[in-house]
């Protein structure tokens, strides 16, 4: 884990970057209303799923920024939320031939599945580890240097493929809880980016 101020200045413009496009809405639902007209059955499910862990990415948001206290609770009950809609409860969720008119997903789901699943599974290490740095305010110390290749998987290439080595969740959970969170945030990103249809 690289934490030269030059490391550490990319990070949190990575993060500003990250979280502006969630919070935003140019990735994930934009509305309710809009995301939901004439969903309906497993389709409607997994838009639900969706927007709550939008709405969780929105609402501590603030805090991550240090716009807001810091309130370790809110931390954990957004880490149970993301976790609660990531890994095999997501995947369950896209069955073979749920890709009608109301979706938003891409085929790309179903032709790459090892990738989506590998995602889906990322989210829910990621969410876990979330709630373990939940003890880590942001700002707080850094773990010892090692590298990044046991954190991340290679750097960039944890938000993709499922050939990418898994992130660590221990040494996640030992990082400042605000850099967990970008983690979080980048997957969410990287995956919709990959898998979500662009709607007008």
């Amino acid at each position: 884990l690289d934490v030269t101020p030059k490391t550490i200045k990319t990070e949190d413009r990575v993060m500003k970057k990250t979280l502006a496009t969630l919070t935003a809405g140019g990735l994930l639902v934009a509305t309710l209303a809009a995301s939901h007209q004439g969903a309906t059955g497993i389709v409607r499910d997994r838009m639900d799923g969706m927007v709550a862990m939008r709405d969780t990415v929105r609402d501590l948001t603030p805090m991550m920024r240090g716009r807001t206290e810091y309130a370790r609770e809110a931390v954990l009950d957004a880490a149970a939320a993301l976790e609660r809609h990531a890994g095999e409860t997501m995947t369950a969720l896209f069955p073979e031939g749920s890709d009608d008119a109301a979706s938003y997903a891409r085929a790309e789901i179903w032709q790459d599945w090892e990738t989506f699943e590998a995602m889906a599974m990322r989210m829910e290490v990621v969410a876990g580890a979330l709630a373990e740095a939940a003890d880590n305010p942001p700002g707080s110390a850094m773990p010892e240097p090692v590298d990044n290749s046991t954190m991340m998987g290679g750097g960039p290439s944890m938000m993709g493929g499922g050939t990418a080595t898994e992130p660590d969740p221990e040494m996640l959970a030992q990082m400042p809880v605000d850099r967990v969170f970008t983690v979080a945030a980048q997957v969410c990103s990287a995956c919709h980016t990959q898998f979500r249809a662009a709607r007008n």
